[in-house]
């Protein structure tokens, strides 16, 4: 509707207004004026555009706190497929990896780390990655003129650091005095230019080429303490880490968390706390500990997700058991060769040794199926464990995994849910008060897993079917809780004057679909991705961007979204 005595750009009128505060919804209008929220609820001004919102909830935009769509964002700057699930917003550069600062002599070592650590292919990212920066200023300005439809938060990295003051010794050994006080430096520009935090690793399960640990890992504990101290002397940011690495069990790690977060002054967030199957009782223990240390005034954050961690997988990729010393036979092998190393009998039993010890071959906790087949003739194995499809055809479950990929000209997929398994034990880790929602990991694992609707489901599955959360506080744990952790201070809730960044959805409908692999990689090549129902509108600094429950595809031209500096 168009009128010539519009005071607003937009008017929603009608929704049920769900204001991200956790306040109880109400019955109102939303108008934008200048990409700003101008009014809140019974507005009598005309808009320019108005929506008749009437049956659906309209939320501020959604916030997707841990994405790694640095990369991808500078082919796809629509961050798909976060922004189909109503998500404005994406936190980048976590765990430690960010693309700046970067010499152009490092971007290959650079991408070759995101090839192994986070499953991105080296062919999408050599032809994919639009490179033109240096600096962590140059690239931020980059994303800028790149004009993304979403907006992004970015991390420095602390791998990226090191290694651009290291060099290649940033992956051998630890930094002298002066090579922390220069990153340090780095630190300090990022913090001014409104970086969101630090992110490190030190899980032991990140490992670049050749098998060798992320340079973070090799950082000396005290090297950390004084980097999240320079970060905490520009009076905010956050440190986000991985767990998994330095200490003996998770709850001594709790207590590493807790001094970094006492030298900074500043909150921690930790990746990840899902419910594991092998210790079902942990995740209790270590959220009373975060609890007593909020009570202390350490702020720590876990990062947990709705979903079952489900890992799918081919064979024609190489990236699934890279962690393991018998597939570097793999990676070194040129793909043309992978056939053959597979049907080697020698090859089997190293693999057998190793690999086929562990919990994904033996189906008595959490067994590997086959999710998909392309020749018909294998069809009836479709949705069997590994374990049934190799006593079915006589065979031992390795070559059982092997002789039916092999049959299908490795395109069978495979899948396995590895954690998060325990609905009930789900849902008291993500209600916990502490719990920052999101843990997408959107952009990585391309072929392994999709988990980017994180929104849809928990608004969906947790908040409509099981009522593990009210509507209000299910939508502020996705707004305003991650935009006062990240210092997003102007995004999150309704309120005038602030950015308008809005999603509108119908809480009837709203849901996550299962993953589909598509082939729209830069080169051709696949990845997973996971569609949305019930998102009817979504507007970035107040204009949209899905329009009606469409999805964008591939949007034309500049976006509205911007690269936000944390305050």
């Amino acid at each position: 509707m168009t009128t010539r005595t519009a005071t607003h750009d937009l008017v929603i009128r009608g929704g049920l207004l769900v204001d991200g505060t956790g306040a109880p919804a109400r019955p109102g209008d939303v108008a934008v004026r200048d990409g700003r929220l101008s009014e809140i609820g019974a507005v009598r001004g005309r808009g320019t555009r108005e929506i008749d919102a009437a049956g659906l909830a309209v939320a501020p935009g959604f916030i997707d706190p841990h994405t790694h769509y640095d990369a991808q964002i500078t082919w796809d700057p629509l961050a798909s497929c976060s922004s189909w699930h109503g998500v404005t917003t994406v936190v980048m550069g976590n765990c430690g990896f960010t693309l700046a600062p970067c010499r152009e002599a490092d971007r290959e070592t650079l991408m070759r780390m995101l090839t192994y650590v986070e499953g991105m292919p080296l062919e999408a990212l050599t032809r994919g990655i639009r490179w033109g920066w240096e600096t962590f200023a140059q690239y931020l300005d980059g994303l800028e003129r790149l004009g993304p439809w979403t907006n992004v938060a970015c991390f420095i990295g602390h791998s990226a650091i090191r290694q651009y003051v290291m060099g290649d010794a940033a992956w051998e050994r630890e930094a002298t005095a002066d090579e922390v006080t220069r990153m340090g430096h780095l630190v300090t520009e990022a913090m001014a230019l409104g970086a969101v935090g630090l992110s490190s690793t030190t899980n032991k399960n990140h490992v670049g080429d050749r098998g060798r640990p992320v340079p973070s890992r090799l950082a000396h504990e005290d090297e950390l303490t004084s980097l999240v101290r320079v970060m905490g002397a520009s009076g905010r940011g956050i440190l986000e880490l991985t767990i998994g690495g330095t200490r003996p069990d998770r709850l001594a790690e709790i207590e590493r968390f807790a001094e970094l977060a006492r030298a900074a002054r500043r909150p921690v967030t930790l990746v990840s706390l899902r419910h594991n199957p092998s210790h079902p009782a942990e995740h209790r223990a270590l959220l009373a500990r975060i609890e007593a240390l909020a009570r202390e005034g350490v702020e720590i954050y876990p990062q947990v997700t709705t979903a079952p961690l489900t890992a799918t997988f081919d064979l024609a990729s190489a990236f699934v058991f890279f962690r393991f010393p018998v597939w570097k036979r793999v990676l070194d092998a040129p793909v043309s060769g992978w056939r053959a190393l597979f049907r080697d009998a020698g090859f089997r039993e190293e693999f057998r040794a190793s690999v086929g010890r562990t919990p994904l071959f033996r189906g008595d906790t959490a067994p590997l199926r086959v999710q998909s087949v392309g020749a018909a003739a294998l069809e009836p194995f479709v949705g069997l464990a590994l374990t049934d499809v190799a006593a079915r055809r006589g065979q031992d479950v390795i070559d059982a995994f092997f002789d039916l990929a092999l049959e299908d000209d490795l395109r069978t997929q495979f899948t396995v849910a590895v954690m998060n398994t325990d609905a009930a034990a789900v849902a008291e880790i993500f209600t916990h008060p502490r719990s920052l929602i999101g843990l997408s990991d959107a952009g990585a694992h391309l072929t392994l897993f999709c988990e980017a609707g994180q929104t849809s489901r928990l608004l969906g599955h947790w908040v409509r079917e099981r009522g593990a959360l009210s509507l209000e506080e299910g939508v502020r744990r996705i707004t305003s809780m991650p935009a006062e952790v990240f210092g997003l201070r102007d995004r999150g809730r309704l309120r005038a004057g602030l950015a308008a960044d809005i999603t509108v959805f119908d809480p009837r409908t709203i849901a996550d679909h299962e993953p589909e692999l598509v082939h729209d990689l830069p080169g051709g090549g696949p990845r997973l991705v996971q569609r949305a129902s019930g998102i009817a509108w979504s507007f970035v600094n107040g204009l949209p961007v899905v329009e009606e429950g469409r999805m964008p595809e591939a949007p034309p031209g500049r976006g509205p979204g911007r690269v936000l500096r944390a305050a």
